[in-house]
Parts: structure tokens; sequence; C-alpha cells
């Protein structure tokens, strides 16, 4: 191909580089010795010829076999199957493609843009090295495949940064300042302290705050009440912490309060003070979810709950500020925050929760809980512990996206990233709910609290699919429907075991509870209330509850996107809102005596914000309203009328709520100041039902909220 200056053409300079690594050989004849540079296989190499058009300063290649290119300034292109190079003939744009490599190279000593952002092997010791040229190609914004390596080793991990404090750091591979083999130097750009003398506290801790903050400790004999109270109420439905370290930490920091004027706290304490956020948080959910029977013991004489809880929760709220949580999150703080959110939170405000758990999920990322392969490094227990509180985060997440109608904020992360909890516990690491933790922790048999924690976890997975598929941008398919219908079934036949597992006496998921446990109390029984998986006990009684209500929660969230509008002349319609009322009726059948047996009342803070009461409340109120000529529905207004009283009578008495912190919380003024808007509107639905079944002489009343 000619050239288009008409100028008289200088006589180009000959180099050698190869086609395959394109690396530059010394300037030689035609030869085509075995390239050691190159990284294929070891073939041997091709080289092609380049020339340097010096009126044009354009750099072109020339196969080796068309001649000399010094005895011709019509030289042709390389026509090998490995050069990407054009036919000949072809004329090179005038610019670089945005969609594949400028082909005509500036100085060809710099190696491509492939070449650059090739992923070392182990073991390659060609690995291209940028030259010293100070001219560099413009690069391809889309690198070529051919050249990346296959992937089954990387060198690039995400990183799990370690930091003093109780403080992690998770470093991921897309993050700006990672870099392979200099990850620690990553997390140094998160890591303010990385100053910090290792002898003197955190600069970001407010030490003396923390702790000055200990003045508002109760005596010893209430926090040891209290510490047994939330072993027994709350731990076993949010085992988050592992109990013989607490104990251990609790008994080293009381043995310092004793001696804290001759004696430093321990070593633990000192490197990381947010155990005092994690001791208020224990004692906070202590004092709010004790049943009215624990205020009768002797230590606790004299005291008023009200007040106990209002100063737990100002000392609690007051540590994580001194220690700047969301800025330092460490795993005392984070389990704090999640253990004392039902009781801190305003139930059924789901935008707050939304918010609250939004923050949650990111805080947990950033320490790594979403990424278990970061782990190995940290111990046994530690890493089960990370495990339980990354799941219940994504039943949290779970919860609040079908509180709100919004896709989960933990996305694919919830299904395979982390393993489950230990499904098989049977070793004595735990202290069993309801006993002393100082004497006889060790119990026969395997933990109740850690096969509802299962149960619950794995449910919380499922459900995380489904909700994801029901929001998605394409849109709900039949294909994904029956894929995750087969999921239900073998989730449902997955708690069928759990559940047998569970020791039983009579049935408590249909309602058939013994008197001895129904009517059993903490102080007066308090063997049938701890944690053992050889006998029966409340906790089980209540644990097979639980796991039945979960089953229909499942199926309920599964089928109701094929639930239409509601037709009485339609048989179809009537059809499906019945199997639907029917599933709801017998979950609230079930639900009822969660807190009509007496013996629940320690955990009756657990449902206090729970959708799922609600949900069939509000199904079985339209199917009444839409299908009142139906025939036995007696049992269904039973069960309606059961909850919505409930509901009301928790906030229209001052002191029933148990998420009522304080006196201030009510408002003489009018009984429905506080109450959420979802149980004023239930109520509202409730009395035209009432109404509009009381008029014989009248149409039905039309739902008008539902019609809206």
């Amino acid at each position: 191909m000619p050239l288009s200056e008409p100028r008289q053409i200088k006589k180009p300079r000959l180099s050698l580089s190869c086609i395959v690594c394109r690396r530059r050989k010394v300037r030689c004849g035609r030869e085509h010795p075995e390239c050691a540079n190159c990284v294929r296989m070891k073939e041997n190499c091709v080289y092609r010829a380049i020339v340097r058009d010096e009126s044009t300063g354009r750099v072109r290649p020339v196969s080796p076999q068309d001649g000399d290119p010094r005895d011709s300034t019509d030289a042709h292109l390389d026509r090998h199957a490995n050069a990407p190079y054009p036919e000949k003939h072809s004329r090179p744009p005038s610019r670089p493609s945005p969609h594949r490599q400028e082909p005509y190279p500036t100085v060809p000593t710099v190696p491509s843009w492939e070449e650059a952002l090739q992923l070392p092997r182990y073991g390659d010791v060609s690995v291209p090295q940028i030259g010293g040229s100070s001219t560099t190609r413009e690069p391809s914004p889309v690198p070529s495949t051919n050249y990346f390596p296959f992937l089954n080793d990387p060198l690039c991990r995400d990183y799990l940064s370690i930091q003093r404090g109780g403080r992690v750091r998770y470093i991921g591979r897309t993050f700006w300042g990672f870099v392979a083999g200099k990850e620690s130097l990553s997390g140094y750009f998160f890591d303010k302290n990385r100053h910090a003398h290792p002898d003197l506290p955190l600069p970001h801790i407010s030490s003396m705050g923390m702790f000055n903050l200990l003045r508002s400790l109760p005596t010893k004999p209430v926090s040891d009440i209290l510490l047994e109270t939330f072993l027994l109420a709350v731990w076993p439905l949010v085992p988050l912490l592992h109990p013989p370290s607490l104990q251990t930490d609790y008994d080293e920091f009381w043995d310092w309060c004793r001696n804290s004027e001759s004696a430093l706290p321990s070593a633990k304490l000192r490197d990381d003070p947010t155990l005092i956020c994690l001791l208020f948080a224990v004692l906070y959910c202590g004092a709010s979810a004790a049943p009215a029977a624990t205020w009768t013991h002797p230590n606790l004489q004299g005291l008023q709950k009200e007040t106990i809880v209002s100063h737990l929760k100002s000392a609690y709220t007051t540590s994580l500020s001194l220690c700047h949580h969301l800025e330092h999150p460490t795993l005392n703080t984070l389990v704090s925050t999640l253990l004392t959110t039902p009781f801190l939170d305003r139930p059924f405000e789901p935008m707050c929760s939304l918010v609250h758990i939004s923050t949650t999920v990111r805080i947990a990322q950033t320490m790594g809980l979403h990424r278990e392969g970061t782990w190995s490094t940290l111990s046994l227990t530690d890493k089960e512990i990370r495990r339980r509180v990354w799941w219940h985060i994504v039943w949290l997440d779970v919860q609040s996206s079908i509180s709100t109608g919004l896709t989960p904020c933990c996305g694919n992360e919830a299904s395979g990233a982390v393993s489950m909890v230990d499904t098989h516990h049977d070793e004595s690491s735990d202290i069993p709910a309801g006993r002393s933790p100082g004497t006889d922790s060790v119990t026969n048999g395997p933990s109740v609290a850690m096969l509802y924690a299962v149960g619950r976890f794995q449910t919380a997975r499922l459900q995380a699919r489904i909700v994801a598929h029901l929001q998605s941008a394409q849109g709900p398919t039949q294909d994904g429907f029956g894929g995750l219908a087969t999921d239900v079934k073998e989730l449902l036949r997955n708690i069928d075991s759990i559940i047998a597992r569970v020791p039983t006496q009579g049935i408590p998921e249909r309602g058939y509870i013994p008197s001895r446990l129904a009517n059993a109390c903490p102080t007066t029984h308090p063997s049938l209330y701890k944690d053992d998986g050889s006998q029966p006990t409340v906790f089980a009684a209540w644990t097979r509850i639980m796991l039945t209500l979960m089953k229909s929660e499942t199926s309920i969230l599964l089928q109701k996107p094929f639930l239409g509008p509601p037709d009485s002349t339609n048989a179809q319609s009537r059809k499906s809102w019945t199997s639907m009322a029917q599933l709801c009726v017998d979950y609230l059948s079930i639900y009822l005596q969660l807190y009509q047996a007496p013996a629940f009342s320690p955990y009756a803070w657990f449902c206090s914000s729970h959708y799922g009461p609600l949900q069939c409340v509000f199904i079985t109120l339209v199917y009444l309203h839409s299908f009142q000529e139906s025939g036995e529905t007696s049992l269904a207004r039973y069960c309606v009328d059961e909850v919505i009283q409930h509901c009301m009578a928790q906030y229209q008495a001052p002191d029933s709520s148990p998420t009522r912190t304080s006196a201030g919380d009510t408002d003489s003024n009018s009984s429905k100041t506080h109450m959420p808007l979802v149980i004023q509107i239930l109520a509202d639905l409730h009395e035209r039902l009432d109404s509009s079944l009381g008029a014989e002489d009248q149409p039905p009343l039309p739902l008008d909220v539902i019609q809206r």
C-alpha cells in the first residue's frame, strides 16, 4: 500500500517484536528463534518487523515473509492468525476505536493495556513489566479476555483487617485503596487511630466518660437478677452472645469494681471499653423483658420497673455515643444494638425500622459479617457468633422488607455467602437460659435455643428469596414460582424435623398445652425455663409454636400474590379466599396461645412488633366483609376479636405494653395518641364489621379503606 505523503521517504529502521507476547526483540535479521518472554505454552513465536515512517511518525508491522522492509516502502501488513490486525490494503483509523485495541502502537517497548491488566499466576516469571518510556499509547477501555488467565486461585482476595480495640474492618477487592499484598496498609485508610499509643486508650473513645458512666449501674445483687432474667427471657430467642464468655467478663468486671481503688481494669476491658456498652445492653434488656413476677424477688423489692428501665436505657444510649458506634463499630456495640432494638423502637413504625435496618446492614458489612471467607484468623467461637449475628440481621431485613413492601437490603448476600449456624450445637458451650450462670450450667441434650435459631434463620433465607423474586424488575415468573414452591415444601419438611427434636408434653402447636406448663412461673418453676433439650419445658413448648407459625407465614407469603380481588359472585374467587382465610385463622388460633398462657409472659416482648398476626387479621377481616353469607365463620370472628382486643389493650393500659419504658410514653388525654396507625386501621375495620353484621335490614357496608 503506497504512502499517502508525496514527499521522499527516508529509509525506515527495523526492529522485531513477538506477535504473541509483543516483547521487543533485538535488531537482527529474519531469524525466528524461540521467544523466552512468551507465556503461551512456550511455543515458537513468529517475529514481525516493526518499521517507523520517519516522515509521518506512524509505526506498522511487516511480516518477515514479505521481504526486507528496508528494500521497499510498500511493506505488507502481517496476516498471522494471532495478530489482531487488519487485512492488507486496509487503512488504520485516524483515532482509536472505543471497542478495540489500536493496532498501531506508537512505541513498541511499552506493554499493551491487556498486558498491564493481566493477572499474574503463581510461578510466572515472565509477567510484562512497564517500561521506562515517557510516552505510552492510549489504552483500550475494554481489555480483551484472551489475556486473562484462569481465576481458579486469584491473588487478590477480600481481607478482614483486625484492629486494636475489638474493631474489624472489611476490605473488599473493589476498594480503591486495595492492593494485593498490602491489605494491612489498605486498612489504614479507615483507621484514624493508627498512631495511637498502645498503652493508652483509643482516642475516639471517651474512656473517662465510659468509666464515670459505671456509677449508673445498679448494685451487684440487682445486676445479678437482671443478668439471670436476660439469660431466661432474651438470650434463648436471640442467642447472639456466648454466655460463658459473657459470664467471665461479668465476673471480672465486678471483681475489679470491688478493688477499683487499687487495681486496674482487666486487660480485655482496657483494650475494648465497648464491653461496658454490652453490659448496659444486657441489663437493660433483662429489666425490660422481666415479667411482673420477677419484680417480687427480695433483691428487687422496693424498686420500680419503669425507673430502673429508664435509668438503664439512658446509660446504654450514652455509652454508645461515648464510643462513637457508627464510626467505630465493634461486635460488642453491634450486638448491643440488635439486643435492645425491640425495646427501644416503637413497634409498627415500618419506615423508622427501615432506616435502622439499612444502617445495621451496612455496619455489619463494614465488619465483614457478610463474607465468611475472610474469617480464617478468628476462633471457632467468634466465627459461630458472627454467623448468628449475620443471620439475625438477615431475618430483621426480611421482616422490614415485608412490612414496607421494599426489597431487602442484604440482596443476594443473604443466600450463600455465610454458612448456616451450627445445627448440631450439642456441646455445652452456651449457658442454658433460666439457670444461674454461676452454678450447674451444663445441661444434657441439644440446645432448644439453637434449634429455634436454625429454624428461624432457614426461614428467613428462603423468605428473602421469595421477596426478591416478587420485587424483581422483570416481575415474578411461573418458572420462578415453581422452584420456590419446591423450596418451600423442603423448608416445611426441615422445620418439621426440627420440631420433632424439641421435647414435648401435649401438642403445643395445636393448642394442647398441659396446665403444668401453661401456668408455670419463672420464680416458682425455674427448672421449666431452662434451655434443655432432654425434657419438656416452657421454652420448648413456645419454640414448637413459633416454628409452626413460621411454616404458615412462609406459605402465606408465597400464595398471597395469586390471591385476586374478593368477589362473592365468582366461584374461583370464593374458593381462593376461603382457602387463604382458613390458613390465616389457623395461624391466629395458634398465635393466641402465646399471650393467653401465663407461662409465656417472659417471651411476650418478641412478638410485640411482629407483622404476621396483623397480616392474618387484615386478610380475615377482608374475607368476613366480602363473604358475609359464608357459613362457619365463628372461629374466624373469635380469633379476630381476641387479637384486636389484645393489641389495643397494650396501648390503652399504661403499664401493659412490653416496649413501654417510662410513664412519659402515655398520654392520659387520649388512649389512641400513641397507638400505631396499623392497629387503628384494623380496629376501625373491625368496628365496621360489627356494625355491618348487626344491621339486618341494611346492605353490607362497603370497605372504603380497602376499595381505595
